[in-house]
């Protein structure tokens, strides 16, 4: 039978790494293994490959990405997001045989040795495994899952080679974000958004699938804020999108019979609209944006934007855009202008009968506000609740003391 050159080669590299052959190789830290061409921060996962093969366990999390080449015991690590796809580490175990070039041996040498070599004392431990870093190089040790601490006699089981003095974490020399994935999950979804026919099942398959990947590197993970109802037999739902960092919000309005009405995808990192669609032309007015209704928000303890702007009104006087935001459909929205009108009426302005009537009206509402509780948000109080009288005169008196209202 004849035989290719690069089964000459694989056969080479076998019996090269084979433990009864093999010989011991030494690891230099910020770099790799001598004798081997693969070093950190410049090889890349393709020249892994290409003198490895494609036997190797592929092993992808949010933030690393293995090739364990399980019969040789060796393992190189890669960041996800990476679009150069750059060996960040390299991870020995048996059968590979190792020392590093300061004499501690791969399965010989304990953790109190490695202790007593660098005259440091110390380790990170997860459920499983201990570990001691060092400049460029870390050692690993096993501990029983049950038991708190380690044993510093335990036989180092596993090293790893990276380029960063301080914790073993990776370095990002000639790192290059590849943005492409992102690119195909935002315009997926904005397809589905601008379907002709749109419908909800297609959108629930999306989220579906989303939904088995969001753990991976760039899963698409989707958190609800709310589903309220609204008037006019509204049902919305607002939702947080995380996509490798970065985080979207969607707001979606649709009718009792589960029509689409209104829907926006804003980019909370750039601040701007990536998508906005509006079904019925009877809103076509109507400020959907969820906004957060409450007095002293978070650690500065300030009111909410819209919040500060209905008080420019009260100061204001202006009665015509405090009665507007009062009829609007948006629940934060009509509540702060019922606030701003009881506010003008404390300042002795007379409120019209209309206006009486939809406060009336509001005061008995149901709905859940959007709301703010210092530094905790969320849907969390009805419209009547908050419009109580005494929790009024309350809020007016605060916002006087504080100067929010002249």
């Amino acid at each position: 039978m004849k035989m290719t050159f690069r089964t000459i080669n694989i056969i080479l590299f076998v019996l090269c790494f084979n433990p009864i052959y093999g010989q011991t190789n030494v690891l230099i830290p910020n770099k790799g293994i001598e004798g081997i061409s693969i070093v950190i921060d410049s090889s890349t996962i393709s020249d892994v490959i290409q003198i490895y093969g494609t036997d190797y366990t592929l092993s992808e999390k949010t933030l690393i990405t293995n090739y364990r080449f399980d019969k040789i015991g060796l393992t190189f690590q890669i960041d996800p997001y990476d679009k150069n796809k750059i060996v960040r580490s390299i991870s020995v175990e048996s059968p590979f045989k190792a020392k590093t070039e300061i004499g501690i041996v791969l399965n010989e040498n304990t953790m109190k040795d490695v202790w007593n070599t660098y005259n440091d004392k110390g380790c990170f431990t997860s459920n499983s495994y201990a570990w001691n870093t060092q400049n460029g190089i870390s050692y690993y040790i096993k501990k029983d899952p049950n038991e708190k601490g380690y044993d510093i006699e335990e036989k180092i089981f596993k090293i790893e080679i990276n380029n960063d003095g301080d914790f073993g974490i990776s370095s990002r020399t000639n790192f290059e974000f590849n943005d492409e994935p992102v690119k195909e999950k935002l315009n997926s979804l904005i397809t589905i958004f601008k379907s002709d026919n749109f419908n909800f099942q297609k959108l629930d398959s999306f989220w579906s699938a989303e939904k088995i990947t969001e753990k991976e590197p760039y899963g698409f993970e989707k958190r609800t804020s709310f589903n309220r109802m609204i008037e006019n037999n509204l049902n919305q739902e607002s939702s947080e999108l995380w996509l490798v960092g970065s985080s979207y919000n969607l707001n979606i309005i649709k009718s009792s019979d589960n029509e689409l009405v209104y829907l926006k995808l804003t980019d909370n990192n750039e601040q701007k609209t990536l998508f906005e669609r509006i079904e019925n032309s009877n809103f076509e007015k109507t400020a959907f944006d969820v906004y957060t209704y409450g007095t002293f928000c978070g650690i500065a303890g300030t009111p909410p934007d819209k919040c500060q702007e209905m008080l420019d009104l009260v100061n204001a006087n202006n009665y015509v855009q405090l009665s507007s935001w009062l009829k609007s459909i948006n629940p934060e929205i009509a509540t702060y202008g019922y606030i701003g009108l009881e506010f003008l009426k404390k300042k002795g302005i007379k409120i019209e009968n209309k206006e009486l009537q939809k406060m009336t009206e509001l005061s008995e509402s149901k709905i859940q506000l959007n709301t703010c509780q210092g530094c905790i948000f969320g849907v969390t109080e009805q419209i009547k609740d908050v419009l109580k009288n005494k929790n009024i005169n309350q809020i007016y008196r605060s916002f006087q003391q504080s100067g929010w209202i002249k």
